[in-house]
């Protein structure tokens, strides 16, 4: 049986999802100031997602910058929102309260699929964010901090732009906007240079950048921008609230940031309804194919 656009996007987005969850992790263990965080952010991403449109495009490659279009230059400007509001939250607030405010993405996203797409959410999808809600409710009832306020605001900037990106990549679908993420790290890094960003690293920290800017960021953001083409934008950011639990299990395993027992009972909310969200939708999908 061959697999459908959708199913196809669905798991795309499960791998991209595991791919970024370490991200918050090494960001913790960077333990570099705000501007030198971003800068590092922007510039090594910008160089690995080159490398790859290098191999795939070859001689093609100014033409498929060019393509991209208006579409392109705006989905550049929501990637780097995206980057730079992501970076001020998890180093001003906790982990877990950026992540599960970055989850409030896929109500965003329904809602302007709705206005934008004109793609009516399923029963089963809109039941998976009602169970997702409930779920940052509990995760967030004994997480919230107010000392954090300014890096959860940052954090749901995140989550709209996050949300925003992922419907111009459906509306546009056509298209091949990967191109754009290079763009979008560049203005990025561009956001750091009037501050004059420390560039100074530890033999230990080159090892994280490595690992953050070659692999974690380009690899989930080059899935982040493609699988949309092929699923509903709405369904794939709801694959994405995986992170809000995986980044935040990753940091408590490797530097003991524990989180309270609500995360622990919420975030397996989460992650329950995500992958019954998955396993009826592939199955949808399967029976569909059948008939």
């Amino acid at each position: 049986m061959q697999m459908s656009n959708r199913t196809k996007g669905l798991y795309i987005s499960l791998i991209g999802v595991f791919i970024l969850s370490p991200d918050s992790l090494l960001i913790r263990l960077l333990n570099l100031n705000d501007i030198s965080l971003i800068f590092y952010r922007g510039i090594l991403p910008a160089i690995a997602t080159s490398l790859f449109l290098l191999i795939y495009y070859k001689k093609d490659i100014l033409k498929a910058f060019i393509l991209i279009g208006y579409a392109g230059l705006l989905n550049a400007f929501l990637y780097s929102i995206v980057h730079i509001a992501f970076a001020y939250s998890i180093q001003h607030t906790a982990v877990a309260n950026t992540l599960i405010l970055i989850a409030s993405a896929p109500i965003f996203t329904a809602i302007l699929s709705l206005i934008f797409l004109k793609e009516n959410p399923t029963p089963i999808t809109w039941l998976t964010i009602f169970f997702a809600l409930i779920s940052i409710i509990i995760i967030g009832w004994g997480s919230y901090t107010s000392d954090g306020f300014i890096g959860d605001m940052f954090a749901l900037i995140t989550g709209i732009g996050m949300a925003a990106g992922a419907i111009l990549v459906r509306y546009c679908k056509d298209k091949d906007l990967v191109p754009s993420v290079v763009i979008g790290c560049i203005l990025t890094t561009l956001y750091c240079l009037p501050f004059s960003p420390d560039l100074t690293v530890s033999n230990e920290q080159i090892i994280y950048l490595f690992l953050m800017g070659f692999i974690v960021i380009p690899c989930a953001f080059i899935v982040l921008t493609v699988a949309p083409r092929y699923a509903p934008a709405h369904e794939v950011t709801l694959i994405f609230l995986l992170e809000s639990i995986l980044g935040t299990l990753w940091v408590w395993f490797v530097i003991n940031e524990k989180p309270p027992l609500n995360t622990l009972i919420g975030g397996t909310m989460l992650l329950s309804s995500v992958f019954v969200f998955v396993f009826i939708t592939a199955k949808e999908e399967y029976r569909s194919s059948v008939l």
